[in-house]
């Protein structure tokens, strides 16, 4: 009896880091756009303040303004990654898995971000393409979202 092979492991790629906080601009802009070559882009109506870098068509840097300017530390929010994986399935693995987990999905585009935080305060946001399954209301929700988009 021939043996079956097993299933092929979804593909996985950098997809974008997030940073959280209020911090220079002239040194963001200094670091990202003029050493970096990184541009303002289209960022999706998110219901908190923020601005998405790109290395051509790909938002590589995201920021996230708190609401309060009081705390000019910048620390990373979440690292993501995407995956050809299907929304669905992905879910499915993170909970067999027994992880901790969010899942949002992004204004406009649908896509479908599952955000998993590790111990010591670092998240990882795990990225799959839109699924009309879990498109909701459109309204976007998330506690751990809500803070790192």
């Amino acid at each position: 009896m021939p043996a079956i092979d097993p299933p092929a492991a979804p593909q996985w790629r950098f997809d974008h880091l997030n940073l959280h906080g209020h911090a220079d601009g002239a040194a963001l802009a200094g670091l990202f756009g003029e050493v970096m070559g990184l541009r303002p882009g289209y960022r999706p109506p998110f219901p908190f303040p923020g601005q998405w870098l790109y290395r051509g068509d790909e938002a590589w840097l995201h920021l996230v303004q708190p609401p309060s300017p009081r705390d000019e530390r910048l620390r990373v929010g979440h690292i993501a990654f995407r995956t050809d994986e299907p929304a669905a399935a992905l879910i499915q693995r993170v909970r067999a898995a027994g992880l901790q987990h969010e899942v949002a999905v992004v204004p406009e585009r649908g896509e479908v971000q599952v955000f998993v935080p590790l111990p010591g305060g670092l998240v990882i946001e795990l990225d799959a393409a839109a699924d009309p399954a879990l498109a909701g209301d459109g309204v976007y929700r998330s506690a751990l979202a809500r803070q790192r988009v």
